[in-house]
């Protein structure tokens, strides 16, 4: 069974993706302030951000009869049901990631200072970090799979399209009990389903013994969303980015009107 604890990986976020993120066109080169300011916010959070995944394989999964179970607790996703249907999985490992809250209370330390612009590009480059750690995440996933004959899905997130973020604390329940208990792995659930810290993602990843199967549907081949560098495990370049659970462009747009 997996089960992987990381402390502090090092985080690589590709320009490319940062800008992405930032709103910036494809091949875009920044330049003057927003590449001070970009630079900035990379070298505050090497220097004080301390993120952290965690990973837990449960080989407890039922899909029959239109209902989906993981570790005997319930979930609402039908399209997660779906596509673990189609590959078809036969266990999942759960994901817990955060950039950690240093992130956010220096955002919120840099906008009582009055200094929106170094606000915006912290906060953006927190987003950044979670889908770095996702990625590094299923990295390891893949390696570890790859030597035992399985095939890893994309992953899938409270929040996107398809699964009613309210299951959030359902899926932190199921990933907590054992190494998310760290005293490095510090996250909560609120009642709505948000995160806190909330530059956190939780992902669940489904395995397969049917790797052809799963290799002739595209969208069950993870690499298409997966932007890992130099990949010794990829099947297919990386296409695009994944779902977002964080709405940066209502960031972007709140950030403008507070600047306004």
């Amino acid at each position: 069974m997996l089960e992987l604890t990381e402390i502090r990986p090092k985080v690589g976020v590709l320009d490319t993706e940062y800008q992405r993120l930032l709103g910036y066109p494809k091949n875009h080169s920044m330049q003057g302030r927003a590449r001070e300011l970009a630079d900035g916010a990379r070298h505050w959070y090497a220097e004080n951000g301390r993120p952290w995944f965690y990973a837990r394989q449960i080989s407890e999964l039922e899909w029959a009869g239109g209902k989906l179970r993981i570790g005997g607790t319930e979930f609402s996703s039908r399209r997660l049901h779906n596509r673990f249907a189609e590959a078809p999985a036969e266990s999942v490992v759960l994901v817990a990631v955060s950039a950690g809250p240093e992130c956010e209370e220096q955002a919120q330390r840099l906008w009582r200072e009055s200094k929106p612009d170094e606000y915006f590009f912290l906060e953006i480059f927190g987003s950044a970090v979670v889908e770095n750690l996702i990625t590094i995440a299923s990295g390891r996933i893949c390696a570890w799979a790859e030597q035992r004959g399985l095939g890893v899905l994309p992953h899938f997130s409270p929040g996107y399209s398809g699964w009613d973020i309210s299951d959030q604390a359902k899926l932190w329940n199921l990933i907590r009990p054992n190494g998310a208990r760290h005293p490095g792995c510090r996250l909560d659930v609120l009642e709505s389903g948000m995160l806190r810290p909330k530059k956190s993602q939780l992902a669940v990843f489904g395995l397969t013994k049917h790797l052809e199967k799963a290799r002739s549907l595209a969208r069950l081949i993870p690499c298409e969303n997966c932007s890992l560098p130099e990949c010794r495990y990829r099947r297919v370049p990386y296409r695009h980015a994944p779902p977002q659970t964080e709405d940066v462009r209502a960031l972007l747009s709140s950030a403008v009107e507070k600047m306004g």
